[in-house]
């Protein structure tokens, strides 16, 4: 799949063709993995432990996984322009998606979460481009400067109350100088998309999850209507067993 010759030197031998499909599915889990759009809502979630090990690894070392897979398969990339542009495209998507949704986290993992979702997405451009060896580079500062940016979090929070406390008021934040620009209803319009993130979650829910589930659940009425006319009765027995109280109380 991947020819001959070492890494970044390598030439693909599949064609034109088979590299646009096999480049698109491995786009695909690259995004899943990376979280980048339309798979973004994961990493703040999976930030969100109580210590610093998790928001780590995922934060500054899982959410590059993707990142290198794409970069591993580069010569592949090399086949197809439409393959390249898409992983150009996705990447912009993903970056200025996290520099906007960024600016409206009100705690410090989630902003760090989106702060590497950003940083990812420069990465993939770089990849798609072609700049092999600036996106590795790109891919090792970042995770050792996320890494101990997570790791300076807590204390962090700690020095800017410090610092507030000692002169008695709140740090001013200015807002960017393009935002400025922005008429206010088209402002206000901009902070709700970053506050619900992009909507990201419920047109996953409803366009992904919801025909996933009601496929699965057709399937699961098929196979239960066969397998009762097979047996000729309830061929589960699960299904004569009363499920449990959905309260404490009713167990009173």
């Amino acid at each position: 799949l991947m020819g001959t010759g070492s890494w970044p030197d390598g030439q693909a031998t599949i064609s034109e063709q088979h590299a646009l499909f096999v480049g698109l599915l491995l786009l695909i889990a690259a995004a899943g993995k990376s979280a980048l759009v339309p798979f973004s809502g994961w990493l703040p979630r999976a930030m969100e432990g109580p210590t610093p090990s998790s928001a780590i690894f995922y934060g500054s070392l899982s959410v590059h996984l993707g990142a290198y897979l794409l970069l591993r398969v580069s010569p592949i990339l090399e086949l197809s322009l439409t393959l390249r542009l898409a992983v150009i495209f996705l990447g912009l998507i993903s970056a200025l998606y996290g520099s906007l949704v960024a600016r409206v986290q009100t705690d410090i993992k989630s902003a760090l979460a989106f702060a590497s979702l950003t940083q990812v997405g420069i990465i993939v451009v770089e990849i798609g481009c072609g700049l092999r060896y600036i996106a590795l580079i790109h891919i090792i500062g970042h995770a050792c400067l996320r890494t101990l940016q997570l790791l300076r979090a807590p204390s962090l929070l700690q020095d800017y109350h410090t610092l507030e406390n000692a002169i008695g008021s709140h740090l001013s934040q200015k807002k960017p100088l393009w935002v400025r620009f922005i008429p206010k209803r088209y402002r206000i319009m901009l902070y709700r998309f970053e506050l619900e993130r992009g909507y990201l979650d419920i047109l996953i829910n409803l366009f992904i999850v919801r025909p996933f589930m009601a496929l699965f659940r057709l399937c699961d009425l098929l196979e239960r209507r066969w397998t009762n006319f097979l047996s000729g009765g309830e061929s589960r027995e699960s299904d004569l067993i009363k499920p449990h109280a959905e309260s404490l109380e009713e167990y009173l």
